[in-house]
Formats: structure tokens, C-alpha cells, sequence
């Protein structure tokens, strides 16, 4: 993941939302910046070095996705 994407803070929220969502693992989908859509379980948000992430857990795999890239949650 890049660390030179411009800091982008999400709404208290919408992070609040997130972690619910990985709290009852319910499955979402979330649209990038970048256009592409991504479709999972949230199993964590976390903070680190100043920014914002969560892992989404996908038929191929466990995913980080730095919140900078996160447009909206559907």
C-alpha cells in the first residue's frame, strides 16, 4: 500500500461504522477513489504511523486497504 497518498480522515462515523461492521463481521462493499469496488468481511480497523486501515477478508485472501483510498461504504 503507498505511504505517500495524500491523508484523507474519515468521519468518526464512518470509522465507528466499520468497526461495527468487523465486530458482527458482516459482509460489505466498499468504492475506492481509484474506482474499483471491493466486496468482503471486515475483520479489522486499526490505526498505524498516522493513518488509517482495515483488512477485508476476500474469497482470495485477507486485503489491507488504507482508508485514504475508501470513497464509500455500499
Amino acid at each position: 500500500m503507498p505511504d505517500d497518498l495524500p491523508y484523507r480522515p474519515i468521519s468518526c462515523a464512518l470509522h465507528s461504522a466499520l468497526e461495527l461492521a468487523a465486530m458482527h463481521r458482516r459482509r460489505i462493499r466498499l468504492r475506492l477513489h481509484d474506482g474499483r469496488r471491493m466486496e468482503g468481511v471486515i475483520v479489522d480497523v486499526w490505526t498505524e504511523n498516522g493513518r488509517e486501515y482495515l483488512r477485508l477478508r476476500r474469497d482470495g485472501g485477507d486485503e489491507q486497504v488504507d482508508l485514504a483510498l475508501l470513497e464509500s461504504v455500499e
